[in-house]
């Protein structure tokens, strides 16, 4: 069995949240169907439930909270004009300060995977939402 770091399962769920938002595909079969896919391609056991798993049934589970938390805290911004890689950063990441993971570490991830996947200046608006003063779904 292959071993994984949060990082390489947090790009997975990157990827699949981003391919299921862009295909209007964002539903938990269609997902699952497509995790297995993933599994299979990475050579991941089939019986194992990975933490890619957890975020992207999470953040699916969770969509319409979390993107209301966007939507409050992305002032000055139509959240259709958001890019579908930042939703899906934002909605990993505050899904996961949801789930307890410490403040600096889901901002820290979030911030790479947008300068690893996306530009600097996506990075400072993923890190701006996500450093605001008051904690995920407070206004």
């Amino acid at each position: 069995m292959i071993k994984t770091s949060r990082h390489q399962e947090r790009i997975w769920a990157m990827q699949l949240i981003y391919s299921l938002d862009l295909t209007g595909d964002l539903d938990i079969s269609t997902a699952r169907e497509r995790i297995r896919q993933l599994k299979e391609q990475e050579m991941l056991s089939p019986d194992k439930k990975y933490y890619f798993e957890e975020l992207v049934e999470g953040v699916l589970a969770n969509r319409a909270e979390l993107d209301e938390i966007i939507r409050q805290k992305a002032l000055g911004w139509d959240f259709e004009r958001i890019g579908y890689l930042e939703k899906s950063i934002l909605r990993i990441a505050l899904f996961e300060l949801q789930s307890g993971i410490p403040v600096g570490v889901a901002i820290n991830e979030a911030v790479e995977l947008a300068k690893n996947y996306i530009d600097e200046k996506s990075a400072r608006f993923i890190n701006g939402i996500l450093a605001d003063k008051t904690s995920p779904g407070e206004q």
